[in-house]
């Protein structure tokens, strides 16, 4: 199994995510947008929500995942039944995994 450590900012909004991948876009601080903004108990760690196993994690969050080919910082908005996230891309990429698992995981609520 594949283990990722996920940072993430779940925000309710769209309109807000797509402000914060703005702000992301010109230098902002991705711990400090957590901080502020994320809807998740996982801002009281800068936005680290732990180390999960990629085939546990919501479907949207496994797909925007292993498709990231290493050219991105961050991934988002993706869209799940939780929010809207904003990720860190990971290093190395995951890309070119298979699911293997329930797409309907609860991972990184």
């Amino acid at each position: 199994m594949t283990t990722v450590a996920l940072h993430h900012i779940l925000l309710k909004s769209p309109l807000l995510a797509q402000d914060i991948i703005n702000e992301l876009a010109i230098g902002a601080s991705f711990e400090d947008l957590a901080c502020n903004h994320s809807a998740c108990p996982s801002k009281n760690r800068k936005g680290f929500a732990g180390q999960h196993e990629v085939d546990q994690l919501p479907e949207a969050l496994y797909q925007a995942l292993t498709a990231a080919d290493g050219s991105q910082t961050y991934l988002g908005p993706i869209a799940t039944r939780y929010g809207y996230h904003i990720v860190k891309a990971p290093v190395p990429p995951l890309s070119g995994r298979t699911r293997v698992d329930d797409p309907d995981a609860t991972a990184a609520e």
